[in-house]
């Protein structure tokens, strides 16, 4: 299951992030990291994009890399 299944106002708990180089460096210095949880705040008009809360951080990602963080309910 990944961030991107998570429906709209739910939390989960990050499992592992599938991404590799830039953006899984970003998402980690963002405190995107295993065992914290994130929550989906909502998705875009059209579904391109989610955007996600993990602590006090709030980020939008596109379906690609919502798709490569594995979470766990």
């Amino acid at each position: 299951m990944t961030v991107w299944d998570i429906e709209a106002g739910k939390s989960a708990k990050i499992k592992r992030i599938a991404a590799s180089g830039g953006a899984a460096e970003r998402l980690r210095s963002l405190g995107f990291t295993d065992g914290r949880v994130v929550t989906v705040l909502g998705y875009s008009l059209l579904k391109s994009s989610v955007l996600l809360s993990c602590g006090s951080v709030r980020l939008a990602a596109r379906r690609s890399l919502a798709g490569k963080i594995e979470v766990e309910p």
